[in-house]
């Protein structure tokens, strides 16, 4: 029994400690909701790029956003191993690209990563530059995303393509319209125009 105790109490000086560190970590950030969860280890370059909104959760991540910024939108979380990489290399003639710096890069070159609201990322998922993970998307485990997915998806694979819908259009409109206003909802025709592209 004395044992149970003293695990008790050295796990939960552990957490005390790391939220501690955790709390002084997250000031750097472009922005932290206080329900934001973020356990370490965590690799963030460019924290001030780096937005997460309410009720958000990353672990064991790697973060890359010098020049781009990752947004992760409420009510979304990733499992361990998240990688995302916001740039890009340049390549010039003549030039090796390990030479090259930042602010010798082409404008634009970078582009920012962003996670929509009430998305699921497994483990070791990584997000490449420019894409955007819509609404209510599941990204399955080991995937590496190079292109923006339709909403209420499963994606999977390397590089990610497009699995199957979570649920018909008349679902999904009944869906959001429990959740979310009516100037935020996706309408009949933009589900529309998912469907058929990825059907």
């Amino acid at each position: 029994m004395n044992i149970i105790k003293k695990s008790r109490r050295f796990l939960w000086n552990f957490r005390q400690f790391y939220k501690k560190f955790l709390k002084d970590y997250t000031k750097e950030l472009g922005y932290c909701h206080e329900t934001a969860d973020l356990r370490p280890p965590l690799v963030i370059k460019g924290s001030k790029n780096v937005f997460l909104y309410e009720d958000t959760g990353i672990r064991d991540a790697i973060i890359m956003a010098t020049n781009a910024k990752y947004i992760m939108k409420k009510h979304s979380g990733a499992a361990e191993g998240l990688c995302v990489i916001t740039g890009n290399h340049e390549r010039k003639i003549g030039r090796f690209y390990r030479t090259i710096t930042e602010n010798e890069k082409t404008k634009g070159l970078d582009k920012d990563v962003i996670v929509e609201e009430d998305c699921w990322i497994g483990a070791n998922v990584t997000l490449l530059s420019g894409v955007t993970i819509r609404r209510g998307t599941t990204i399955a485990s080991g995937a590496v995303v190079n292109k923006s997915s339709a909403p209420y998806s499963v994606i999977g694979g390397v590089p990610a393509r497009h699995i199957k819908f979570y649920w018909t259009i008349e679902e999904i409109l009944q869906h959001e319209k429990m959740l979310y206003n009516k100037d935020e909802r996706y309408t009949r025709e933009e589900l529309e125009n998912f469907f058929s592209k990825h059907n």
